[in-house]
């Protein structure tokens, strides 16, 4: 009895996984390979435009202790260290503005563009093709998005890079050709060896008022640890024999119901080209997802206001869930302090967009979001009430609507709709084109901005994606780095 066979015998969701990993056809259709261009040029719009981020310098730090000559560029950077170091660096400052796409799965959330820096850093030092590079990040997106229908983590307390690990091994494993056998031991190895509780999502805040750094790396650890996975598993290393059905195994941890499981390995039996990718959603403004259509509607309604000092009362109606998220929860959202606490305050996210009709990541700058005639606006105009009829969830875009009170009376409304970059309402490429340029151009500059989008943008037929790591090296312009983030 070969491995893949044995592990088939004992854990029946990790034979399907493999199996699916390695067998799925990598054929994408042109409209996936659309989707996948999107998604990693709305990753690198995010993640070069928060290259001053906080968090980014200690990563890149570190990444100095793993120098390696021939390896995977850190982005912003001319250092190259190892895929492993890489695969967590680069992922940093994706997460840092809170700016990156979101799938809101039947049983848990997360964000599966945390896999795509750790797939360019592997592509890179293997000399894959972009073609190769698409299918592995398709295949990644496709096993993500799986694992969050299927397992429910709210209830273990755990965050959702636990599920992120899963795919990211699998985008691995289809990176290195691995085969089923190999791409079990991965999964196995990945599995039992990365179990992330939700604690950097309790709210508390550090010395300065922000939530922990450690909320920065929590997705790209999860996707290094799933590359060292399947390097360990293309080297020869075992993983345990039963890590999901094991006594102690994954699904002993989680109250996810055997049906759901069935459901999920029979879901896995397809060799159809993965394209679920297309249901992920982008941010249009650098907060949550919970604020987007807050955001929307507030700039809405204050385009038909001559000037914000017309405004004498703002009332917010949103979904129960973006209630409960961005005001109930928070310590004190009607007083922020920091970068973290404004962009998870409701009433500061709209109290931002009616006085600077924009919201971009500089409204969340220390000296904006602490400036006292700021912070007294907010108290003296805002109300915020849930509303049964707008909650929604995910499904409907955390629905918000705004209305504007003037100082002569009037009315001013910004209805409830779901955001650019939702299902509902889909990005253009003009979209993506522009957030991209907005984001990146200030950092890197708009001619290496340009180069680094056409780059993307003919990646799918590029024979290695090393030209594209080449532009990533460019390091940040000598402007003055964003205070407050």
């Amino acid at each position: 009895m070969n491995g893949a066979q044995e592990h088939a015998r004992n854990d029946a969701l990790l034979a399907a996984l493999a199996a699916y990993t390695a067998n799925v056809s990598g054929t994408l259709t042109e409209a996936t390979c659309d989707d996948v261009c999107n998604a990693v040029t709305d990753t690198l719009a995010v993640a070069l435009g928060a290259l001053r981020h906080p968090a980014v310098g200690p990563a890149q730090r570190y990444a100095r202790n793993h120098p390696l000559a021939n390896g995977a560029t850190l982005w912003g950077t001319h250092q190259k260290t190892t895929v492993e170091t890489a695969a967590l660096v680069n992922g940093v400052p994706l997460r840092g503005y809170d700016y990156n796409d979101l799938y809101m799965g039947k049983k848990s959330g997360g964000h599966p563009s945390d896999i795509i820096p750790g797939l360019i850093a592997l592509a890179e030092v293997r000399s894959v093709s972009g073609a190769d590079l698409f299918t592995a990040i398709a295949v990644g997106y496709e096993v993500n998005m799986m694992v969050l229908d299927a397992i429910d983590i709210h209830t273990t307390r755990w965050d959702y890079p636990v599920l992120t690990a899963i795919g990211a091994t699998c985008g691995a494993a289809r990176l290195l050709s691995l085969s089923e056998t190999q791409t079990a031991e991965a999964v196995a190895i990945a599995v039992i060896s990365h179990f992330v509780t939700d604690e950097v999502e309790s709210g508390d805040l550090n010395a300065r008022g922000d939530l922990t750094m450690w909320k920065r790396f929590n997705g790209s650890h999860a996707v290094r640890h799933g590359i060292y996975a399947a390097l360990l598993a293309e080297a020869g290393v075992e993983g345990a024999v039963r890590p999901f059905e094991g006594r102690s195994g994954f699904l002993s941890n989680v109250t996810t119901s055997p049906d759901a499981i069935a459901d999920l390995e029979e879901r896995l039996q397809t060799r159809t080209a993965p394209a679920r990718i297309r249901e992920t959603q982008f941010k249009r403004w650098p907060v949550g997802s919970r604020g987007q259509s807050a955001i929307q509607a507030a700039l809405h309604a204050r385009a038909t206001v001559a000037a914000p000092s017309q405004v004498k009362e703002i009332r917010v109606t949103c979904d129960q869930e973006v209630y409960e998220h961005l005001l109930a929860r928070r310590a004190d959202p009607w007083h922020p302090i920091s970068r973290e606490t404004a962009d998870h305050s409701l009433p500061y996210i709209v109290a931002a967009a009616v006085l600077d009709g924009t919201i971009d990541t500089d409204s969340f700058a220390m000296e904006r979001v602490t400036d006292p005639a700021r912070q007294a606006f907010l108290n003296a105009t805002v109300k915020v009430t849930a509303s049964q009829t707008l909650s929604q969830g995910a499904s409907g875009g955390f629905l918000a609507s705004v209305e504007l009170i003037d100082d002569a009376g009037r009315l001013h409304v910004g209805d409830a709709a779901a955001p650019p970059g939702h299902a509902r309402q889909r990005f253009t490429r003009s979209d993506l084109d522009a957030k991209f340029a907005e984001n990146v151009a200030p950092v890197l500059g708009g001619a290496h901005s340009a180069k680094i989008h056409e780059a993307i943008l003919g990646l799918a037929d590029a024979s290695s994606v090393r030209e594209l790591t080449a532009l990533l090296a460019q390091e940040p312009i000598a402007i003055t780095p964003k205070v407050g983030a």
